[in-house]
């Protein structure tokens, strides 16, 4: 287990699992080649590209040595698993959407398990579990402000014209064998910071 406390009194935190390097750029080469045809109000920065296992919220200092050892008991009992980038999707209102975002398919059970498992490791701390079932993906852009309306088929077409991207980022997998705890940084570049990593063995 890694570890990067900053000494703030409270962190704004979540788990997640984050986005390898190599996927993460060709997702972000895909995002950036739409971004000036579909106008949302923020895109995401490549290195945020995580997929969010538990959100936590607003966590006192004191308590995350205590959080960080809960998660290591999972990472060390955790078998590696793959999974693969997959089709686009929006959340909210069809025609403008507040969320963009990027799925994902491979052993979605192994990651449904994980987040369980991370769900029922930080209850007895006092974390919450979300009342939402639990939809992995990646967010891409937030907020939809183009003056036309917005539709699943003018997303396929504008995709269909980037497909010639080198190594088109819906072919790649991963091997998933860590999560990392995040803290939020508004305004920053990227705008989340780890402050732990727990690693399979």
């Amino acid at each position: 287990m890694e570890n990067r406390l900053t000494g703030r009194d409270t962190e704004r935190l979540f788990i997640a699992v984050k986005l390898p390097e190599e996927p993460a750029g060709l997702l972000g080469q895909e995002a950036a080649a739409l971004s000036s045809r579909l106008k949302f109000a923020k895109w995401t920065y490549p290195d945020d590209y995580h997929i969010t296992l538990q959100f936590l919220g607003d966590t006192p200092a004191a308590k995350i040595p205590e959080l960080l050892a809960a998660l290591e008991v999972i990472s060390a009992g955790q078998e590696p698993f793959t999974l693969r980038l997959g089709e686009w999707g929006t959340f909210g209102a069809p025609e403008s959407p507040r969320v963009l975002w990027a799925g994902v398919s491979g052993e979605l059970e192994q990651l449904r398990n994980l987040q369980r498992k991370i769900v029922s490791a930080t209850s007895p701390l006092g974390f919450k579990e979300e009342k939402r079932t639990y939809s992995p993906h990646l967010t891409l852009a937030r907020k939809y402000r183009d003056e036309r309306a917005f539709s699943s088929g003018l997303l396929s077409d504008l995709r269909s014209r980037t497909e010639n991207i080198e190594n088109n980022c819906s072919v790649k997998d991963w091997t998933i064998d860590a999560f990392v705890v995040y803290a939020t940084r508004m305004h920053a570049i990227p705008m989340y910071e780890m402050i732990g990593k727990m690693t399979f063995f």
